[in-house]
């Protein structure tokens, strides 16, 4: 399976970089352009770091505040130094390219006399709980209407508490981010999906509903109620790696990708697939296969187009899936391979990616540079 946090940039991007609204405002069509951040550092001394890219990550637009919201690692004195798991929630300004790390969690590192880590709760976690440092995958979303952020399950083998190493379970739950307020509240809800990693989830506008897929379940989370139930239909195999979408035109969830670990090269993983799932009849119905293999990877829906986005790029022998930037075309059920101006600005799997509605672009994210593109149909 693809690492996404071990990624190559191919070539030089023969754009100059944006650092303004205005620039935004002017970008070329279909044209990979890129942007440097600029960091705006906390107040604390001992939380002034630096943003790591670990991968395993997902781009979300909040188009109120204008900013790009995802979940990775913050790096400083406070909380510990390079691990791969994520710890902070950060936004990104396109415009202004700030970069600020919203929200810490209250987990540090703890070295091992062998050389590794531990990712232990600090002393303020006790007062005021927060996640366990994790890979979120693509179970992470921003609801609009509540001004929150989600996240459900996800991995980290070197979580302890209590002295006890209990890996992933300390990350097998659902926390809410009240994004304003900056504060974390834990769901208890009385069931809850499978913490089997490598799982999507998107919101659903149509019956303010979290959608949840992991493997070969679908779950439903009433954020009413803050309980997760089954729904009343699964997938007809397992997925692992699928990535959640919402399909506003048709308002229905698009279920794209995964398969068996590690089986992606060839299309008998199962990666190349996409279903719809109707939100009120709870069905799923098969649509068109993606030209290429989606593990944990992005839909980004251009309304302007009715269409959704994404890009993957693999290098290596025996890899019988091409790379490319492709269009799925929901109106009729189809694909389209779409040709930028320039290189793809990575060469390994699976871009993160997002549209910034403001903007009318795409923000993609490669290392701890971020990419705009904004999309014009071909003249033909």
């Amino acid at each position: 399976m693809f690492r996404c946090s071990r990624i190559a940039l191919l070539g030089l991007v023969l754009t100059a970089g944006v650092g303004s609204a205005a620039d935004l405002d002017k970008l070329p069509a279909n044209t990979w352009t890129p942007i440097q951040p600029t960091t705006v550092q906390p107040e604390a001394a001992d939380e002034k770091g630096q943003w790591m890219n670990v991968g395993w990550n997902k781009l979300v637009y909040d188009a109120a505040g204008q900013r790009v919201l995802y979940y990775d690692r913050w790096h400083d004195k406070k909380h510990g130094g390079t691990t791969i798991y994520g710890n902070c929630l950060f936004s990104f300004d396109p415009a202004t390219t700030k970069l600020v790390p919203l929200r810490i969690d209250h987990w540090g590192r703890e070295s091992t006399p062998s050389g590794g880590y531990r990712t232990v709760p600090l002393p303020e976690n006790d007062q005021e709980p927060t996640p366990c440092p994790r890979h979120v995958y693509h179970a992470f979303d921003y609801v609009p209407e509540l001004k929150a952020v989600f996240i459900c399950n996800g991995a980290n083998q070197s979580a302890m508490f209590k002295g006890e190493v209990l890996g992933h379970k300390l990350c097998t739950d659902t926390w809410r981010l009240d994004v304003d307020k900056k504060t974390w509240s834990k769901l208890a809800s009385e069931a809850h999906p499978a913490n089997q990693l490598e799982h999507g989830m998107a919101y659903c506008p149509a019956t303010k509903s979290i959608i949840y897929a992991g493997h070969d379940k679908l779950w439903i989370l009433d954020l009413e109620k803050g309980q997760w139930r089954k729904a009343k239909s699964e997938l007809p195999r397992s997925h692992m790696g699928m990535s959640v979408h919402y399909d506003p035109a048709r308002k229905r969830i698009l279920l794209a990708g995964g398969g068996a670990y590690g089986k992606w090269q060839t299309k008998a993983g199962g990666f190349n697939a996409l279903y719809a799932f109707d939100p009120i009849t709870e069905q799923v119905t098969k649509l068109a296969d993606c030209p290429t293999a989606l593990c944990r990877a992005a839909l980004a829906y251009i309304p302007k187009h009715d269409l959704f986005v994404t890009v993957a790029a693999f290098q290596g022998e025996g890899i019988e899936q091409p790379s490319g930037m492709f269009a799925y075309h929901g109106a009729t059920d189809r694909w389209q391979q779409l040709k930028p101006t320039n290189a793809l600005p990575w060469d390994k799997g699976w871009l993160p990616l997002c549209y910034d509605s403001q903007h009318d672009c795409l923000i993609g994210m490669v290392k701890t540079t971020f990419y705009a593109f904004r999309y014009a149909p071909a003249k033909d």
